[in-house]
């Protein structure tokens, strides 16, 4: 996982040298103190400090005894092409040290690109956008953008101005509308681990089986398709044979959620397959409070397979997606795509496998 891999004080100092890049602080300006940064980022002072230190090391800031540091000169993206990731401010609040459970469920793919382009010598760059912006507030985030990866789903927007300056893309896990013109492509999460993770449910005999989502996320394209690949699993596994899947939605305090679970669980449904890991652990509370044990009476499984799966009381059964390779996969692209100036919509996949812990056992129905 590359999280051992990005230091925090390297966060901080990326966001500082976005900060210069953008022009917020020019050449010469003050920038705020090593408390003031650990205010606004949220890290401890220490963390900082090793930041602007850095920094200071690579000739971007100059150090000022008593205040601030100063801007010395643009960070090298300034003037170099660089490859900037879209993503929504949902998904970026964990960069701002807000604790979400999308931005917790969307940091891995971020840390990955920011590891990939350190690795390649290529200049990163975020670019954050409001989901439900008309219009784009400053199209100057685009200058010398020689290709984009995409998290989420932009406004059109966001989409319009890509196609219509050529810039090639790459959307992570949503699928191609190739309805206009452009060089857009996708890399989407492959099945062959959630084909797995059916399979080994129906060989434990669960015939009535939640599908589980958390209300903290949004429905989306991605939850959808997920959604009817495991109901087609099911029915060519079953072939005809009876077998249940109940769409669950939950909030974890919720008393009417806790109440519907226990009914499904008295019904015979005794096996979860949720759509993330952070669903998943929100029903480990909710069936914790309700004194369901996991997995004796329900066998529960995630996806994406999040450090915290294995951490988890029992480890959580997941599908695996490894982020580095997504990552490495939609960069492979975003290079073929930059080779041509026809539109261009390919498609490719990063391949999942399932992960077997302790969350799940054989039907007691």
């Amino acid at each position: 996982m590359v999280k051992q891999n990005i230091k925090k004080y390297e966060l901080v100092a990326q966001y500082i040298t976005d900060k210069i890049d953008k022009g917020d602080w020019k050449e010469g300006d003050v920038i705020p103190t090593v408390r003031e940064l650990a205010k606004l980022y949220n890290v401890s002072p220490q963390t900082a400090n090793k930041a602007t230190s850095h920094l200071v090391s690579i000739g971007v800031l100059s150090s000022r005894q008593g205040s601030g540091s100063v801007v010395t000169k643009q960070s090298k993206m300034i003037n170099n092409e660089t490859i900037p990731m879209l993503i929504d401010s949902a998904r970026a609040s964990y960069i701002h040290g807000i604790n979400t459970a999308m931005g917790y469920h969307a940091k891995e793919i971020y840390l990955s690109y920011l590891h990939a382009m350190e690795q390649t010598n290529e200049s990163s760059k975020l670019i954050i956008y409001d989901k439900k912006a008309t219009s784009i507030p400053d199209k100057s985030v685009f200058n010398n953008a020689k290709g984009l990866i995409i998290q989420g789903t932009p406004p059109e927007c966001y989409m319009d101005y890509i196609r219509e300056n050529n810039i090639p893309a790459v959307l992570i896990n949503k699928n191609v509308q190739p309805s206009q013109k452009g060089r857009i492509g996708s890399v989407l999460m492959g099945y062959h681990g959630l084909e797995q993770l059916c399979t080994y449910i129906a060989s434990l005999g669960h015939t009535k089986i939640i599908y589980g989502y958390s209300n903290e996320f949004e429905i989306t394209e991605v939850y959808k398709n997920r959604l009817k690949a495991i109901e087609d699993y099911f029915k060519n596994i079953f072939q005809g044979s009876n077998f249940e899947l109940y769409k669950f939605h939950f909030s974890k305090d919720s008393k009417e959620d806790g109440t519907k679970l226990r009914e499904l669980h008295e019904a015979g449904f005794n096996a979860m397959i949720c759509f993330n890991d952070i669903s998943a652990l929100r029903a480990y509370d909710l069936l914790h409070q309700l004194q369901i044990r996991i997995p004796e009476e329900m066998s529960v499984t995630g996806f994406d397979d999040l450090f915290m799966a294995e951490m988890a009381a029992p480890p959580l059964t997941t599908v695996r997606i490894d982020r580095t390779q997504l990552i490495n996969d939609s960069l492979s692209l975003l290079n073929k795509l930059r080779s041509g100036d026809e539109p261009s919509y390919p498609i490719e996949t990063t391949k999942t496998e399932l992960i077997l812990r302790r969350s799940c056992w054989k039907s007691i129905s």
